[in-house]
């Protein structure tokens, strides 16, 4: 998985589980891909897709703040 891709999943179990399901239902109904992008995912994309679902949904996750703040010191970015 790229760094990007691990970003995105990162920001999207970071979403109430209403508006990641909301998320997923639009890009399944808008059909980006031609097909849906759980079909096209590897089993084990979608383990990891399917686990970080869980851990969210068990609030596993770290706060927004965290993450910013973590990112603006990580890229030199001051919070003033």
């Amino acid at each position: 998985m790229t760094r990007a891709q691990n970003q995105i999943l990162t920001l999207i179990a970071m979403l109430p589980l209403d508006q990641r399901r909301e998320l997923v239902e639009h890009i399944y109904d808008v059909n980006l891909f031609g097909e849906s992008f759980y079909d096209q995912m590897s089993a084990e994309q979608r383990a990891e897709l399917d686990e970080s679902i869980a851990q969210a949904d068990r609030g596993d996750v770290v706060e927004s703040e965290h993450v910013f703040a973590e990112l603006a010191r990580k890229f030199g970015f001051s919070r003033a």
